[in-house]
């Protein structure tokens, strides 16, 4: 009988605990500069995660339970990072379920503390565009996380309060963006040349998008014969007879364009809406 009452004063407790920060799952940044994405399925927390770069260093999953106020479980590398470490870890929840912090670990795991990425996607909010950090010419997004709204009578690709991509009145031509980023797991829109860029392109998980998306719209090029020509004052990049990419009176902007091209093996030039296309992307 003393068995029974207590498990049941355990689930109270967990209850009440519990209800004090909701649900952990979300997208998560650690400071060890991952990010971490948690998925919470009752008593049970899990975690991928992974450093911020185009190759990351290290790779991680997690497993726990909740116990009260903290969570324990085991951790592993897996191997798209180059790390092979694994060990328990014991956290704690702080903050209303908004930060994590380690109270005892093995098997050197780096981080210490997490918090919680907001993505608040009322319309209360207003929305900014969401810009370029680092040193990189890079902005990294989470294709599932990435919703169609309309903002002031403009259809936008948003990620929570930012916006990626603006269609203007073409509300067909945002969802079917939306499903090109989706359907090739794009996460990170690139730039040559900023603040005001010639060229942009969008890779996934750190490289090419490739395969075949059904009902596309793509005009195929040989990127190891494409060059940069001058033509009728204006730099350009062609492809036999055809110029694919104009850069007016920048040649080292088309020059540095030609370089990612030839680095992810883009053979594809593909758009959403033509003639004035409401959005392009390369592919292989």
């Amino acid at each position: 009988m003393e068995k029974s009452i207590f498990s049941a004063g355990m689930l109270v407790l967990f209850v009440l605990v519990s209800a004090a920060w909701g649900d952990l799952s979300g997208r998560w940044s650690g400071n060890d500069g991952g990010t971490y994405y948690l998925r919470q399925t009752g008593g049970t927390v899990y975690w991928y995660g992974e450093a911020a770069d185009a190759q990351p260093e290290w790779s991680n999953v997690f497993s726990g339970r909740i116990y009260g106020p903290r969570i324990k479980g085991m951790w592993a590398d897996v191997p798209k990072g180059l790390t092979t470490g694994s060990g328990r870890l014991e956290l704690v929840i702080e903050k209303g379920g908004n930060e994590l912090r380690v109270v005892n670990k093995t098997g050197g795991f780096a981080a210490s503390r997490w918090t919680r990425i907001k993505t608040d996607t009322s319309a209360a909010q207003p929305l900014k565009q969401l810009e370029p950090s680092g040193n990189g010419d890079c902005i990294r997004f989470d294709p599932a996380a990435l919703s169609v709204r309309q903002v002031k009578g403009r259809w936008k690709i948003v990620d929570g309060g930012h916006w990626l991509f603006d269609f203007g009145p073409n509300q067909a031509a945002a969802r079917q963006s939306l499903n090109v980023i989706r359907h090739y797991r794009m996460d990170r829109a690139c730039f040559v040349g900023r603040p005001n860029p010639l060229f942009t392109y969008l890779l996934a998980r750190g490289g090419s998008p490739s395969g075949v998306m059904a009902g596309e719209d793509c005009v195929a090029f040989d990127p190891k014969t494409a060059r940069v020509s001058n033509i009728q004052g204006r730099w350009k990049i062609v492809s036999g007879r055809r110029w694919l990419f104009d850069f007016g009176q920048n040649q080292t902007e088309a020059r540095q364009a030609l370089a990612v091209i030839r680095r992810y093996g883009f053979s594809q030039s593909c758009f959403v809406g033509r003639p004035d296309a409401d959005f392009t992307y390369l592919r292989r």
